[in-house]
């Protein structure tokens, strides 16, 4: 032994007994760390939701939101901003069947099914996504959030109970905004950053993606699709964002159900906690059974499925 590292025979017994009982608490700590215990989902989830591969990421740019304000400061939604109607986005889908585009979007389940997907976006919200998620764990409800990036970033315990609670999450843009005012570097970077957000809480990317007021064109598409996403949209928006009154929300969400309806509520909105445990009473007491976006797109009739091949759709 080197000269510097020799230490008397009682000096080197107590070196030898002072390490013995750190080593396994050092151990635990590396087992136990952050890493493990901050939000990777249990193995039922990770087996269900294996990460996807997201090429073309847009390289990560701290200035994104800037740019945006200076060059696209209308793509900013607020609560004026009305997404587009069921009436729209079914003109929309039917105009893109019939010019043979084939895109990778779901917009409805199987008519032939009595199920329903229930859809929240914009969270999580402190206050609201809690109560929520309670009302969801009391009726046995499954449901698919579609999340904000910064906000995901504020609330990452929500997020991480959401996946935990056998919920689905998807990806809602970082900033919501309407991506049809961005340029495509621009659109790649909103979709990324939700992305990354979601990943860092969950350990898993997303399988859908919903563009924020339904708004989308061939460079949001094609940047969902390259990242395999399923675009999801909606049959069924009772406009429960305007804060309108609950009876009203209710009313209207139950007038429109149908066999492989898209229910899109808010989380957020103090008038649809109050009707919600209603709303999937009554839609039970109906025949009708919820489950997750992932669910209802399995179970979609063949004839309904299309799939986006990317670099040989025809062009818009």
């Amino acid at each position: 032994m080197p000269a510097y590292l020799h230490f008397p025979l009682s000096d080197q017994m107590s070196y030898k007994y002072f390490w013995r009982p750190i080593v396994p608490m050092l151990t635990a700590a590396v087992l136990i760390s952050p890493v493990h215990a901050a939000g990777k989902r249990p193995l039922a989830f990770r087996e269900k939701m294996q990460p996807m591969t997201r090429p073309g990421h847009a390289d990560d740019n701290p200035t994104a939101v800037d740019r945006i304000r200076k060059t696209a400061p209308g793509a900013f939604l607020n609560s004026a901003e009305i997404p587009q109607s069921q009436v729209e986005l079914l003109a929309k889908d039917t105009y893109e069947k019939s010019r043979g585009y084939r895109l990778n979007k779901i917009i409805r389940g199987n008519m032939d099914r009595k199920e329903i997907a229930l859809t929240f976006d914009d969270g999580p919200h402190e206050g609201y996504t809690l109560k929520l998620l309670q009302i969801l764990k009391q009726t046995h409800t499954p449901a698919t959030f579609f999340v904000v990036g910064k906000q995901v970033e504020k609330f990452p315990t929500l997020v991480q109970l959401e996946v935990i609670e056998g919920h689905e999450v998807g990806d809602h843009t970082y900033d919501h905004v309407n991506l049809n005012e961005l340029t495509p570097e621009m659109v790649e970077y909103e979709i990324d950053q939700c992305d990354r957000a979601i990943k860092r809480v969950t350990g898993s990317s997303v399988r859908f993606f919903r563009p924020p007021g339904g708004n989308y064109n061939k460079t949001v598409l094609s940047a969902a699709s390259r990242r395999g996403y399923i675009t999801a949209l909606w049959t069924d928006d009772p406009g429960d964002w305007a804060r309108i009154p609950g009876d009203v929300i209710l009313q209207r969400s139950l007038d429109r159900l149908e066999n492989g309806a898209i229910l899109l509520l808010h989380d957020g909105i103090q008038e649809t906690l109050d009707i919600l445990p209603q709303l999937i009473s009554e839609a039970r007491a109906r025949g009708y059974k919820f489950v997750t976006l992932s669910q209802l797109a399995m179970n979609r009739d063949k004839k309904d499925i299309e799939p986006m091949i990317v670099g040989k759709t025809k062009k818009f």
